[in-house]
């Protein structure tokens, strides 16, 4: 059913790294409207346009070496930069999108990049989601906490997704105890069908935004699995959220915190 919402093209593709046991752990209804609503809003030229002028402009103050552009760009001339330089702003632009406002453009494929001496080009599909906020936010509270060794935090933001049972597959995950961590499309698929069959056993219905996210990592983990180098994810991480307000962090962990003490969370 999602294939065919999604269709058989790249997006449907990345789609299908998701573990089966992922269709089990979430509400049919509202896997088919989050699926439903990725597809549209990628058909919405007017937001795409919106989206592509708001994040361009972002990277030009913070990270002036990836230019974004809807137009492909060809291969330029050969880098001095190796593999490893680009794995890591593969890596930060994806955390940088996480924890700033507005869509996040979905297409992280080695396919939508291309290098021009200093510069990364990113030319990225139509592939856009808007995250709900009762869902971001503990996700952001997630990487915050793991990265800053802050456990209180990385529980509590399991916690409000309800995913306090798969504490140690999340850091299995996230590379615990590395410095420098490989990506693996297969250790991802192994991990998050670990997380999945959990869920079923504890009962706990995911939220729907794991959709466009499971696409969004499957995309990360494709290019990073090509480039083959081993990435400083931490300081990608950290790169990318020095300069996050920090009445944004404050805020994020007030409403995940509030959620926790509703009776029904």
């Amino acid at each position: 059913m999602i294939g065919k919402i999604l269709g058989s093209g790249q997006l449907g593709k990345l789609a299908s790294f998701v573990s089966p046991a992922f269709f089990d752990v979430m509400p049919m209804r509202a896997l088919l409207g989050r699926a439903r609503k990725l597809v549209s809003q990628s058909r919405d030229g007017a937001k795409l346009k919106q989206a592509v002028t708001a994040r361009s402009a972002a990277l030009e103050r913070v990270m002036p070496q990836v230019r974004l552009s809807l137009h492909v760009e060809p291969p330029g001339a050969a880098s001095a930069h190796d593999a490893e330089w680009r794995g890591n702003q593969v890596v930060e632009l994806y955390f940088r999108q996480l924890f700033s406002d507005g869509p996040t453009l979905l297409d992280l494929r080695a396919s939508a990049f291309s290098q021009d001496g200093d510069i990364l080009r990113w030319s990225p599909a139509a592939w856009l989601a808007d995250w709900s906020p009762d869902f971001i936010q503990p996700l952001r509270g997630i990487y915050r906490g793991f990265y800053s060794h802050d456990d209180a935090q990385f529980r509590q933001s399991l916690a409000a997704l309800s995913l306090s049972h798969s504490e140690d597959l999340f850091r299995e995950q996230f590379g615990a105890g590395q410095d420098r961590v490989k990506f693996e499309v297969r250790s991802f698929v192994d991990v998050f069908h670990r997380v999945f069959e959990r869920c079923k056993q504890h009962k706990t219905s995911l939220h729907p935004d794991f959709l466009p996210l499971g696409i969004y990592l499957a995309a990360l983990y494709d290019h990073e699995q090509e480039l083959g180098v081993p990435i400083d994810v931490a300081g990608a991480f950290r790169r990318a959220t020095r300069s996050e307000p920090a009445t944004q962090a404050a805020a994020d962990s007030s409403r995940e915190r509030a959620s926790l003490e509703r009776p029904d969370a």
